[in-house]
């Protein structure tokens, strides 16, 4: 006699697409919850056991159990010892018997640009990680200035006139355009004019609007591969044709002349570490991509990522420094440098590009907090900036290195690490049996973070492997967090 009873919820409608690029524990809770919410679970009903699961859908118990206590966290579901899981019946807005809302599954009239974005990424994808060993693109929190951040604030504050308070200026509080522009200078040697710089609320928008301004639905866009699927779409949602270009050794090379990337408007390249491989670009390479740009009519975005942070040497030079056609246009973010809920970045633009630029952002938002802008110039004009980058780059050298050790330590035959020359974080390869999707679950139940490496690409099929983050967890706890993770490997 089988398990599955009247009174379990029966789950034939699970439609898991293995070969997406969103893991698996992920789709589970997508769909459970759109089941719950719309009365295909009923409230108090028993779900399908582990090993249930894994006989008629073929999914993983460490998947299940990741999925199922998301969905308890959540209030959704109800864990009773020795009896199963159960859709919660006081759950707000599920009763017994009450009937489903009438559904228009009839899709809306959505632009092309629209139905990009909303068919592209599920907006849960934004959810805010939680900050644990491994969770990748999370500064040293517990190390930030608070003190001296909050004084600035608490000057600021009490400075505020009303031209403060009123609508910022196109293009971004003035102070900190000035400051920014110091800044790379002394830092990555990038000359430019405080009129060139544009405050923005994150390479994400900045990304957007560079997007916006010179890309026309249908035009190809040339993207590293692997790279930032939601810089992938930032492209797709703005109408372009996004091309892949294969990330080796030495990073994106230029593609051969041909049909598939002829005619391309946009070059979008992590040339100081590659993301998320980490490769770095060697300087004759740079200029290949210069000279393609110029004979192309084509414009290229250097994303300086993890530029603060290189260990051994010094960073190479910014394609910006050395693109005398002005074909360049520059953007970095204080994410790393800082935290990532600060959102401000900014972009460095050519001359002929920067009004325009400012038009569109004054357009589309009207530029980010001047406040908090002022706060910021203050905090880089008074050389806070940098000292706090030079403590930061000391504690993640020694976080980089008990990362390391404490792999080579034990020494599993299930991972080989792929040592990046900067940036927060490294890979870990994973033995073909080990398929990264399949063992996200694990690491979640198992209270680690990481982001699968096959996530991340768009063509390629050979990479399987893990990001790995080591900026938010202090030295100490790195090594038990090498440890558990081996042996969720282990278990995979």
């Amino acid at each position: 006699m089988t398990e599955q009873t009247k009174h379990t919820a029966p789950l034939p409608f699970l439609q898991l697409e293995r070969e997406s690029g969103t893991p698996l524990y992920l789709q589970l809770i997508q769909q459970l919850r759109r089941m719950i919410r719309n009365g295909g679970i009923k409230p108090g009903q028993k779900l399908p056991s582990t090993r249930w699961m894994k006989e008629h859908h073929g999914i993983a118990r460490s998947t299940l159990v990741a999925a199922y206590e998301q969905l308890d966290s959540e209030g959704y579901l109800q864990s009773r010892t020795g009896a199963g899981t159960f859709v919660n019946p006081e759950f707000p807005g599920l009763r017994p018997g009450a009937s489903s809302p009438a559904k228009n599954n009839r899709l809306p009239n959505l632009s092309r640009r629209g139905k990009a974005a909303a068919e592209g990424l599920d907006p849960s994808y934004f959810e805010p990680p939680q900050v644990r060993p491994f969770i990748a693109n999370i500064p040293a929190i517990d190390l930030f200035p608070h003190k001296i951040w909050g004084r600035i604030e608490n000057r600021i504050r009490n400075r505020l006139d009303s031209a403060m308070m009123a609508y910022g200026q196109p293009g971004g509080y003035p102070p900190l355009r000035a400051a920014i522009a110091d800044y790379v200078l002394n830092r990555r040697g990038l000359k430019c004019s405080p009129d060139q710089v544009i405050i923005t609320n994150g390479s994400q928008q900045s990304l957007n609007l560079i997007a916006a301004l010179l890309v026309d639905p249908g035009e190809k866009v040339l993207m590293e591969d692997p790279s930032s699927p939601v810089v992938r779409l930032s492209f797709q949602a703005q109408g372009g044709s996004v091309v892949p270009v294969r990330v080796s050794g030495t990073g994106a090379a230029v593609p051969p002349e041909g049909p598939d990337s002829a005619g391309a408007r946009l070059a979008y390249l992590t040339p100081s570490c590659q993301y998320p491989l980490g490769a770095v670009m060697p300087i004759a390479q740079r200029l290949e991509w210069m000279d393609w740009a110029a004979r192309t009519d084509a414009w290229l975005i250097e994303d300086d990522l993890d530029n603060e942070f290189v260990f051994g040497g010094r960073p190479d030079p910014a394609i910006y420094c050395d693109d005398h056609q002005a074909r360049t246009i520059y953007v970095s973010s204080f994410n790393n440098a800082l935290f990532p809920s600060l959102r401000l970045g900014f972009i460095i633009a050519p001359p002929v590009l920067a009004k325009p630029l400012m038009a569109l952002s004054a357009i589309t938002d009207r530029g980010p907090n001047t406040w908090l802008q002022a706060v910021l110039a203050e905090f880089i004009e008074q050389g806070h900036l940098s000292s706090h980058i030079r403590r930061m780059h000391s504690a993640y050298s020694r976080r980089r290195k008990a990362m390391l050790s404490s792999f080579a330590r034990i020494s599993s035959p299930l991972v080989e690490l792929r040592q990046n020359t900067s940036g927060l974080r490294v890979i870990a390869n994973l033995r073909e049996d080990i398929r990264d999707m399949d063992v996200l679950g694990a690491l979640g139940a198992n209270g680690l973070s990481a982001y699968a490496l096959s996530y991340y690409c768009m063509e390629r099929q050979d990479l399987n492997g893990l990001l790995l983050g080591f900026g938010c967890t202090h030295e100490d706890d790195i090594p038990a967090a090498v440890e558990k993770l081996c042996a969720c490997l282990a278990t995979a």
